[in-house]
C-alpha cells in the first residue's frame, strides 16, 4: 500500500475519477433528453391549442361574412334572438369550426337618415383540432342596415 517514500499508492485513482466523469456525464445527458421530450409534448399541445384557436376565429370570421353580404337586416327565432346557427363545418381533416349568431341590439344613427340603423350581433364561435383541442371566440359585429317595415 505504501510507496518507498512513504506516500500513498495512486493506482485505481484514474479509475475512480474517470467513473465519476461518466457518471456526472450520464446525468447531464438524461436531464437534456427529458428536458427535450417535455419541450416536444408542449410544442405539440401548443400547437394543437393554436390550430384550435385558429379554427375558432374562422367561425368568427365566417359569421361576420355572413352578416357583411346580407342585403338587409335579417330575422330572428326564438328567445335567444338567433339570425343563425352554423353547424361543424370541416375546414382540414382535424380542424372544425361552428358558430351561432344572435341579434343584440339597434340603435339609430346620429346625422344619418331615419331608415338606417346599427344593427349589433354577438358571434359565439368555437374551433376543434386534433382530438383534445378545442376553443371559442365570442366577438360583437356590427352593420349599418336600411331599416324597412316589419322588422321584428
Amino acid at each position: 500500500m505504501f510507496a518507498v517514500r512513504g506516500r500513498f499508492e495512486r493506482d485505481g485513482f484514474a479509475t475512480a475519477v474517470t467513473l465519476l466523469i461518466i457518471l456526472v456525464l450520464a446525468v447531464i445527458g438524461l436531464g437534456a433528453a427529458w428536458l427535450a421530450s417535455t419541450e416536444k409534448k408542449t410544442s405539440f399541445a401548443e400547437s394543437v391549442h393554436l390550430s384550435a384557436l385558429y379554427s375558432a376565429d374562422s367561425g368568427g370570421e365566417s359569421a361576420i361574412n355572413f352578416l357583411r353580404l346580407l342585403p338587409s337586416p335579417p330575422a330572428y327565432t326564438g328567445a335567444a334572438k338567433t339570425v343563425r346557427s352554423q353547424a361543424q363545418t370541416t375546414i382540414e381533416d382535424t380542424q372544425r369550426y361552428d358558430y351561432a349568431c344572435n341579434f343584440d341590439t339597434m340603435r339609430p344613427l346620429v346625422g344619418w337618415d331615419t331608415g338606417y340603423a346599427e344593427m349589433n350581433y354577438r358571434v359565439t364561435a368555437g374551433g376543434w383540432a386534433a382530438q383534445q383541442g378545442r376553443s371559442a371566440v365570442r366577438l360583437v359585429a356590427s352593420r349599418v342596415f336600411r331599416i324597412g317595415s316589419g322588422y321584428n
